[in-house]
């Protein structure tokens, strides 16, 4: 198994963040409409709407991005993203897809784990397999296709 290049695996990266950012857009322009006409002003139930409306879209997009990546690494490996620069996700012993929730979990908290000050992403490039924290906690490779 050939490691994917750190480009490779940055620019892939960029195109995933524009797909979820793009569907969480839309997301949050539907939420927005609901906190707008709820919240603001005296009235402490519209406000407490509005809270609760923001909290929700916070959850919605987490399981939006767990669904994402536990869909489409546990399924071919690739998102779309990984699709366009021909790298994958695999375990790193095996050379197999992982699993649904090693998936999500990986693209999930391991994504925020790594972005602490980046350090996590910093980390790839002096590695020999180009891993980074995530992909240290969660044993998995990403290779090229």
């Amino acid at each position: 198994m050939t490691s994917a290049s750190i480009v490779a695996r940055l620019i892939a990266w960029l195109i995933d963040g524009f797909v979820l950012g793009f569907v969480a857009m839309a997301i949050q322009i539907i939420f927005t409409g609901i906190i707008g006409t709820t919240g603001g002003g005296d009235n402490l139930v519209l406000n407490l709407l509005a809270g609760t409306a923001l909290l929700m879209m916070i959850v919605v997009l987490f399981v939006l991005q767990f669904a994402y990546f536990g869909y489409f690494w546990s399924t071919s490996g690739q998102t779309p993203g990984m699709k366009v620069m021909h790298i994958k996700v695999v375990e790193r012993q095996s050379g197999a897809l992982v699993s649904r929730i090693i998936g999500a979990l990986r693209g999930t908290v391991g994504y925020y784990i790594s972005s602490f000050l980046a350090l996590g992403y910093l980390w790839a490039i002096f590695d020999e397999h180009n891993e980074a924290w995530h992909d240290k906690l969660f044993s998995t490779r990403v290779v090229t296709a």
